[in-house]
């Protein structure tokens, strides 16, 4: 199921590296199956040139010091959500993180006749917009193939601290991913 409703990634143009992995997880409720797609990167990197934010970014967060890596972890992960209605199989909701640092929810219309997201990876630390299929043409494309994400890798990328810091912050991750049971 998993496969079926895994999200193809668009990669805009100067946005580095390739995606690496898809792991996924899933639960499920009453009415709902809650699948969460966690995207994998080799690295985190502000290729802009110029600006006060790129050369602290180059400098620190993310080349020098590697602040990135010893806050959040190994290589860089962000998540997409999909839930489907338990009977029709339906997209009901979908949830992310855009490039504003929002989170973004879409239900309803906005996502009635979409079968299999397409989002687009817009921003150098890997935000995203959900796109049409027919904005995918002509950019490069990535339809990977989704991997459980087993107990060990969920340990391995370090998703959840045991204790939040200012250098030690949880990894992009749904509250349901926390409860007993939906790491099985």
């Amino acid at each position: 199921m998993a496969e079926k409703y895994c999200p193809i990634l668009i990669q805009a143009d100067g946005i580095e590296p390739v995606p690496s992995h898809i792991y996924y997880r899933m639960a499920e409720d009453e009415n709902r199956i809650l699948i969460a797609c966690h995207i994998a990167w080799p690295y985190e990197r502000d290729e802009r040139s110029q600006g006060l934010a790129a050369a602290w970014n180059k400098l620190f967060y993310t080349g020098g010091l590697k602040l990135q890596t010893k806050i959040f972890g190994p290589e860089d992960i962000e998540a997409i959500e999909i839930v489907l209605d338990k009977t029709s199989r339906k997209i009901i909701r979908i949830r992310y993180e855009s490039a504003s640092h929002r989170s973004q929810e879409k239900t309803g219309e906005e996502i009635a006749n979409i079968e299999k997201p397409y989002f687009e990876v817009t921003t150098w630390n890997h935000m995203f917009e959900l796109k049409s299929p027919e904005q995918a043409n002509g950019k490069r494309i990535y339809q990977l193939k989704p991997e459980y994400f087993t107990d060990d890798l969920w340990d391995y990328y370090k998703i959840i601290k045991k204790r939040q810091t200012l250098f030690s912050q949880n990894r992009a991750h749904f509250e349901w991913e926390q409860k007993p049971g939906s790491r099985n």
